[in-house]
C-alpha cells in the first residue's frame, strides 16, 4: 500500500488548498478555542452597579450579558435581589426568576422596551 494512504498520509500529502476551505478551517479552530474572561475596570463594574441598583429600586428592566466560553448569554428582566455576601442576584425574566452570579457578568445596559 502505498504511504499517501496510510494514516494521515492523504491529508498531509494534498499540497493545495482552496482560499474557501483555508478561511472555513481557521473560523472551525476559532471556535473551538475557549475565550478568555475579560476584566473589567473600575468605571464599568461601579456603572453595572449602578445600573443594577436603579433596576432593583425602580423597577427598570435590565439587559444583562453572562460570559460563556463561545458566546455571550443575554437575559433581560428587572433586578428583584442583590446578594452581595454571595455576589448573586435574582432577575425576573419573562419566563421566571434566574439566580446569575456576579462575577460572570461582563456587562448590563438599560432594556429597549
Amino acid at each position: 500500500m502505498s504511504k499517501k494512504l496510510q494514516q494521515n498520509g492523504l491529508f498531509e500529502s494534498s499540497r493545495m488548498m482552496l482560499p474557501e476551505h483555508r478561511e472555513a478551517y481557521i473560523l472551525h479552530q476559532e471556535q473551538l478555542a475557549p475565550r478568555t474572561r475579560p476584566s473589567l475596570d473600575a468605571q464599568a463594574a461601579e456603572e453595572m452597579s449602578r445600573l443594577l441598583s436603579h433596576s432593583m429600586m425602580l423597577g427598570d428592566a435590565v439587559t444583562i450579558a453572562l460570559f460563556h466560553e463561545h458566546d455571550d448569554i443575554r437575559y433581560t428582566g428587572q433586578v428583584l435581589k442583590l446578594d452581595p455576601s454571595a455576589r448573586t442576584l435574582r432577575l425576573l425574566t419573562k419566563n421566571g426568576t434566574r439566580d446569575i452570579q456576579m462575577n460572570l457578568i461582563t456587562n448590563v445596559e438599560l432594556a429597549n422596551d
